[in-house]
């Protein structure tokens, strides 16, 4: 038996007693320790012990009475967004090449104003296409900022922590910041966006902009390094060569706007190919491995179909060339989101080369697609926003969403990038389910547009139940509906087609966006 243990102190006294011994070995080292944290301790100690005074008036209040604090009013200190411009340009540079990591490592020079003393800058929150908060904040990691070589402080809002408070020197004409974009590299800690293959940049994620302005209103000149060898593929205009210099695959694009940016994410790979489609439309792929993009002409041409398809259900055409990103892959994480010149889609590896059995999967482009009118062009009033920063409404993503989730599977059906089989089961199953779905009992399909808020689609116990986000196919059949109720109406001679031309079709070549809000009429 173990002395020590023999004499009763156990294994943990052991180890305190040999702490106290080495305190005694080096009762100077440890005395200076303690002592140089006293002294930087000293002021919030005077703090905390101010604090903890009993203020002169509680000494009359009666032992039996409990106290009654009173709230601290929260003053707002992050600027409102207004429509005017900001001072020059951002440089925004992201170095991409680091597939061992998945570390995105950024350097943004931001200018500021004359004789401005701070600035505060804002990391993007609530994003069109995500339908709630889903900044990924926690991902932006070592974040420093410097005027000048210098250092700077600041400070994290303590009510938006999403917004950072730098404090400038006098006569500071541009802030450095520089970061760590700390991309996931498993499913528990989100969404994987890089592998040794591919990579997809999203601008949202790894910058920073100044609030006070709509982001309309801020300029950015972006540039990208992606490993060697590798293609990549956006909406942004005046993309240049590679660093010739150099021989870096370092890549910029013209001067934009942040809200333009954002709005276009990057696709890139090792592996790529891009396919003309027709009428200024890409399908811009990447893959795991090349054979897994040698789709068959006939096959291609479905989605060719798929173009001439919407633009004659809506009547008129809301970009001025238009990327579909495709990731074939099942080492990158799945996605499939909108935006007004591109989307993000995500198919399994084999789904373009294995045609019949990939039948299934392939709905996400045809659905993100209908997007640019629906959603992107069209937009429920509130769910447009002048930054980041400003809450979404999500209560009319039954027609945002719903409706798309219609026209992705009637135009995929038209065009022949699905089957007409699959496409009738899946409205027959949306049908079949909801009969049997005691949600539906208590809580409407106009509900479930705020799930995406307060559930952030984590996963549910009971979800026929408590229900999802289920305006998107619930919502389908609404419109479903809706096309019915038009045909008995018309005697067969209008559908849902010519709502489509009439709501959609307005103001051919304009990509901004028409808000609408619900009107309603006995």
């Amino acid at each position: 038996m173990p002395r020590a243990l023999a004499q009763g102190r156990g294994p943990e006294k052991q180890h305190e007693k040999g702490r106290r011994t080495r305190l005694q070995v080096e009762p100077v080292a440890a005395m200076k320790t303690i002592m140089s944290i006293s002294r930087a301790a000293a002021p919030l100690l005077s703090a905390l012990l101010l604090a903890t005074t009993a203020h002169p008036a509680l000494a009359q209040v009666q032992p039996e009475t409990n106290t009654r604090p009173m709230a601290v009013p929260i003053t707002p200190s992050v600027p409102d967004p207004q429509d005017v411009p900001y001072p020059g340009t951002i440089a925004l540079e992201i170095d991409a090449s680091d597939v061992t990591t998945g570390a995105f490592r950024v350097t943004e020079t931001i200018p500021v104003a004359d004789g401005a003393s701070k600035i505060t800058l804002l990391f993007p929150e609530w994003l069109p296409g995500n339908h709630g908060p889903r900044g990924t904040l926690a991902e932006l990691t070592d974040v420093r900022f410097f005027a000048n070589g210098q250092p700077l402080k600041w400070t994290r809002d303590p009510v938006e922590v999403f917004a950072f408070h730098v404090e400038l020197p006098a006569g500071t004409k541009e802030v450095v910041a520089r970061f760590v974009h700390t991309s996931p590299l498993r499913e528990s800690e989100g969404r994987i966006v890089m592998t040794r293959e591919m990579l997809n940049l999203q601008w949202e994620k790894m910058s920073l902009y100044p609030a006070g302005h709509y982001v309309r209103q801020i300029k950015v000149r972006p540039t990208v390094t992606f490993p060697q060898g590798w293609t990549a593929y956006t909406a942004l205009d005046g993309k240049s060569a590679p660093d010739a210099k150099t021989g870096a695959n370092r890549v910029s694009w013209d001067v934009t706007d942040y809200e333009t940016l954002v709005d276009s994410p990057i696709f890139a790979g090792l592996y790529a190919q891009r396919f003309d489609l027709g009428k200024n439309v890409y399908l811009s792929t990447v893959a795991d491995k090349p054979e897994l993009l040698a789709i068959k002409p006939e096959n291609l041409q479905t989605y060719r179909n798929l173009v001439d398809e919407a633009l004659a259900a809506f009547g008129a055409k809301h970009f001025d060339h238009y990327d579909l990103l495709l990731a074939m892959t099942d080492r990158m994480g799945g996605i499939g989101l909108e935006h007004h010149r591109s989307s993000e889609n995500q198919y399994e590896p084999r789904t373009l080369v294995d045609w019949e059995k990939g039948d299934w999967d392939r709905n996400v482009i045809s659905h993100e697609f209908a997007h640019s009118w629906d959603g992107k062009f069209r937009r429920p009033a509130k769910l447009w926003t002048p930054d980041y920063r400003q809450p979404m409404q999500d209560n009319l993503l039954w027609v945002y969403e719903g409706q798309t989730q219609f026209w992705g599977y009637v135009l995929a059906a038209r065009a022949g990038t699905q089957s007409k089989d699959m496409v009738l089961a899946n409205f027959a199953n949306w049908a079949g389910s909801f009969t049997q779905y005691p949600g539906r009992e208590w809580r409407s399909v106009e509900d479930t547009t705020h799930d995406p808020v307060f559930a952030a689609r984590k996963a549910k116990p009971f979800p026929s139940l408590a229900r999802n986000e289920e305006y998107y196919t619930e919502g389908a059949l609404v419109w479903l509906e809706a096309d019915q109720i038009i045909r008995d109406g018309t005697g067969g001679k209008k559908g849902l087609d010519d709502f489509a031309k009439a709501f959609f079709g307005i103001r051919d070549g304009d990509w901004g966006v028409v808000p609408y809000e619900p009107t309603f009429s006995k």
